[in-house]
């Protein structure tokens, strides 16, 4: 795709999580819009009642999807109708999701909002290109998932790909199901002040017998907590029965690729997602990883990469992609290709090699 008039639209980046919405111009810092779905019931009962799953064949989710994508749009411009059809969109998408819910997706873009041109790629790819790396092992952990992937020299290595169904909401929960003690405050508990204690509080790591927790209210709420808790909602992360832990995750996804790029790969562990945001959760798990190195690599480095912005990794990255012209020249798929060839068009979409190297 490629004309001057391409080249000097903005394309709106979107990262659409189970628990998130974000969205923005291409080349901004940060995405302009963040949207939770908790502040509307109807939202969350789809989206958390279904398996935290945003695309799928269901009509229902593909009409919430729609809803969810035009708020987006209301937000960044009064103006959406001509923002729609002059804007390129690009959205990250997630391995979890089904080669189906992707051609739902793009006909939604293509057939409904009417876009000249669409994109979707890996939201791990678009976190190591966020890091400004080429190769690297990305754990990337949200509310609802967590999964790594090695990428390497442009390459994702398919074999290296571990998905647990398991993040935030699992943090969160666990506040709600130990801290019955808080119900004893003069107001009730409600579910946006156990996400606030999981995303102000929940630690990996404690050191005082209690911590005072201030609640966001108008009554400015102060409690005293256990550590334990707000540690011990985390843990299931590190250690769980029957499942990987994160730090297994790591070394094994970096376990299948070549043996003669494993260094370098222990050396780039780049984290990225709101789950990593947890405190002394880049030091915690780089201690686990560290552990199971010794006994099998002594001598190795390992170097984990925890940006402060690594909550919006996957948007910064699509935002970066979006501004590239060769980007615009050469992998968008535009209206008119979708047009002849239909959803089979996005095996364009498929070789990320394309974008890390353009």
């Amino acid at each position: 795709m490629s004309s001057s008039s391409d080249e000097e639209r903005e394309s709106i980046v979107f990262d659409i999580g189970s628990h998130l919405a974000r969205a923005g111009f291409a080349g901004e810092d940060a995405p302009s819009v963040v949207m939770a779905y908790e502040e509307e019931n109807e939202y969350k009962e789809t989206y958390y009642s279904n398996g935290y799953k945003l695309f799928g064949s269901n009509g229902s989710k593909i009409d919430m999807l729609e809803r969810v994508i035009s708020n987006c749009y209301n937000l960044l411009d009064d103006n959406k109708v001509d923002l729609i059809k002059e804007s390129p969109a690009i959205f990250s998408e997630h391995f979890h999701d089904i080669p189906s819910e992707r051609e739902n997706l793009i006909e939604l873009m293509f057939e409904k909002f009417e876009v000249p041109a669409f994109y979707t790629t890996p939201s791990p790819v678009l976190s190591l290109y966020s890091s400004g790396r080429g190769s690297g092992i990305v754990l990337e952990s949200g509310n609802s998932f967590t999964e790594t992937v090695v990428i390497y020299e442009g390459y994702m290595i398919s074999n290296s790909v571990f998905s647990q169904k398991r993040g935030g909401a699992e943090v969160t929960q666990y506040l709600k199901d130990h801290c019955g003690s808080l119900r004893n405050t003069n107001r009730a508990m409600s579910d946006a002040d156990y996400l606030y204690l999981k995303d102000r509080y929940s630690t990996c790591s404690y050191s005082e017998p209690t911590t005072k927790v201030r609640l966001p209210d108008d009554i400015e709420t102060v409690l005293d907590m256990k550590s334990s808790l707000l540690k011990g909602c985390t843990d299931s992360l590190f250690d769980s029965p029957g499942l990987k832990s994160l730090p297994d995750m790591v070394y094994e996804s970096v376990m299948a690729a070549s043996i003669h790029g494993r260094r370098d790969l222990f050396c780039n562990v780049i984290l990225s997602g709101g789950n990593t945001m947890i405190t002394g959760f880049p030091a915690l798990l780089k201690n686990r990883i560290e552990q199971i190195m010794s006994k099998r690599h002594k001598g190795l480095k390992l170097n984990v990469v925890a940006a402060p912005e690594r909550k919006y990794h996957p948007w910064i990255g699509g935002s970066i992609l979006g501004s590239l012209s060769c980007f615009m020249d050469s992998l968008l798929i535009s209206r008119e290709e979708y047009m002849e060839s239909g959803p089979s068009v996005l095996a364009k979409c498929i070789n990320p090699k394309n974008v890390i190297k353009c």
